[in-house]
């Protein structure tokens, strides 16, 4: 009779929740994946700054703010939507999303702009895809190494010149795995 108790009380105790955003999305072959960007984030100043500070593409219509769980709105993080577009299982090459003016460039004795400012200060991009943060992948081939930092660089200092540059092109690779129950379809990872 006691282990009997035990076992009821121990069934009751394992119960599973949702927590709204958490849930996973099983994406169809060619489905829209949203990409989405939040603030910008430095080591150095550790002040974020709206992504959309800086001139890059913006969405058609504009960017539109995307908090999709209250810990999101809690955290004081900046979701907006971007213009880049994905497809779930479909490759593509050699897209260009739009052209900016970056402002002047670097002179002797001007104060830099806005983008040479934030590279200076070390701002990395955080994109969002299915819930899940980008991440840089950064390999070693000296130890043979693969690490992964959050989001990535707006740009960097070059070691001959010193001047700044921007990371104007990006290549996304987006992992995934079939679902169990519906292999035509697959979950981000």
């Amino acid at each position: 009779m006691r282990s009997l108790i035990a076992a009821a009380l121990l069934v009751q105790g394992v119960q599973g929740f949702y927590l709204p955003g958490v849930n996973p999305y099983s994406f169809s072959e060619g489905e829209a994946v949203k990409l989405k960007v939040n603030k910008m984030t430095s080591q150095k100043t550790l002040l974020p700054v709206d992504y959309y500070r800086l001139p890059f593409c913006q969405p058609e219509g504009g960017p539109k703010m995307d908090h999709e769980n209250l810990g999101e709105f809690l955290a004081g993080d900046r979701i907006e939507s971007s213009p880049y577009r994905i497809n779930m299982k479909v490759d593509m090459y050699c897209e260009q999303l739009c052209i900016s003016n970056l402002g002047r460039g670097e002179q002797k004795g001007v104060s830099p702009n806005k983008m040479v400012r934030a590279i200076r200060k070390n701002y990395h991009n955080n994109w969002i895809v299915d819930n899940i943060p980008a991440a840089s992948k950064v390999e070693d081939d000296t130890t043979v190494t693969t690490r992964y930092w959050q989001g990535f660089p707006v740009g960097f200092i070059a070691k001959d010149t010193k001047r700044a540059y921007v990371h104007n092109h990006v290549n996304i690779e987006i992992q995934y795995h079939s679902v169990e129950t519906d292999p035509d379809k697959g979950r981000i990872v």
